[in-house]
């Protein structure tokens, strides 16, 4: 038989699937292959609450409505989202997730030739969405945990169409002051398009001061990416969005396919939005059980990044590798540290508080025998 590879770009024959490892897995998946009836999944940074009442009730009216196309351009949650954050309809563009919006980037403004810049260790999909268009991806180590912006305007040159910059970073949970942002924004050249990944800015102390949309109308090169996927509790939905200068909206549209969001997703997102007071709460519990396990982990002796998300990212002083398994052995999946490059560390959700407990109980049983 023969094969189809020669049909296949080569720049993806380079790349790799989704992976289907332990902590990819859904929560049943993960049950299945266990052999258990109950697992916590601390590994994809999820909202271990659900979304709002109000969002639930919204998706299961909505999905009566399934026979018919959902609005192609989301026109109700795009005039919600434009009234949140004080900017126009044509502002805003709404996708499958943030990934998606990650992917319509990459098309719309790099390709074979060009370079695109991005933290490392930093989200995946940057990596993903560069590879899958033929640029050349550039990861740039941090900096104390952070994302570095000067070695970042270093790499700048006239082939780089493209950089991304996760804030709060992932895994690391760091954040860039927007003054820091400011001044890096002023030495980039036109020609250079800036996305900023907020999918975490919900979580920290000052979204409204701290988001780099108070940039867009000094910057027209810039844009931001936000996600109901975390603090909003819908990550089964996929629900992502772009807010940027209208030029660039009007670009990424042009890649962006009908239909992307459906229905039920828009229905459950527009009522999570309008309902803030759960979202407050939201925002609350995770301090709280975040500042638990950051006492629990600081009472083991162990070492963490200060985190303004909804995880940490702990130095175990060992082999994180090691401690993953041990910690699969009792039903709990965190992310090891070596998917992001740093075997000595493991990233693990702020979950529940019977799950945060479970997971400390657990890390201190193990951390008594290996060490």
């Amino acid at each position: 038989m023969k094969s189809i590879q020669g049909s296949v770009r080569p720049n993806i024959q380079q790349m790799k699937p989704f992976p289907q490892e332990l902590p990819d897995l859904s929560v049943e998946e993960i049950k299945e292959k266990l052999g258990m009836d109950n697992v916590y999944k601390l590994s994809f940074n999820e909202n271990f609450n659900g979304p709002s009442p109000a969002a639930v009730k919204a998706m299961q009216e909505a999905a009566a409505k399934v026979n018919f196309y959902p609005s192609s351009y989301s026109v109700e949650l795009s005039g919600a989202l434009a009234g949140e954050f004080g900017v126009e309809n044509t502002n805003l563009l709404l996708s499958n997730g943030a990934d998606e919006m990650i992917n319509l980037v990459a098309q719309t403004f790099a390709g074979p030739g060009d370079r695109v810049i991005f933290p490392s260790p930093s989200f995946g999909a940057y990596a993903v969405a560069t590879r899958m268009v033929g640029a050349e991806p550039v990861p740039v180590p941090l900096l104390d945990y952070t994302v570095d912006l000067d070695a970042m305007l270093s790499e700048v040159d006239d082939k780089v169409k493209l950089i991304y910059i996760c804030n709060p970073n992932n895994p690391t949970g760091t954040m860039l002051e927007p003054q820091k942002v400011q001044r890096f924004l002023s030495k980039i050249p036109s020609h250079v398009m800036v996305m900023l990944d907020e999918a975490y800015m919900e979580f920290t102390p000052d979204p409204q001061r701290l988001t780099a949309i108070n940039l867009l109308n000094q910057f027209p090169n810039i844009g931001v990416i936000r996600t109901f996927s975390k603090i909003y509790g819908l990550a089964g939905a996929r629900v992502g969005y772009l807010i940027a200068g209208k030029e660039t909206v009007c670009a990424v549209h042009k890649v962006r396919p009908p239909f992307n969001v459906n229905g039920v997703a828009q229905a459950g997102a527009l009522a999570a939005l309008k309902d803030r007071k759960y979202m407050e709460e939201m925002r609350c519990i995770n301090d709280v059980q975040r500042q638990y396990l950051e006492g629990e982990i600081n009472r083991m002796g162990m070492n963490f990044v200060p985190s303004c998300a909804n995880f940490l990212f702990i130095d175990t002083g060992g082999d994180a590798g090691i401690i993953y398994e041990k910690l699969v052995q009792r039903g709990i999946v965190v992310r090891p540290g070596a998917q992001f490059g740093e075997p000595g560390f493991m990233r693990v959700s702020v979950g529940s508080q019977d799950a945060n407990r479970k997971f400390i109980s657990a890390l201190r049983e193990i951390m008594e025998v290996v060490v």
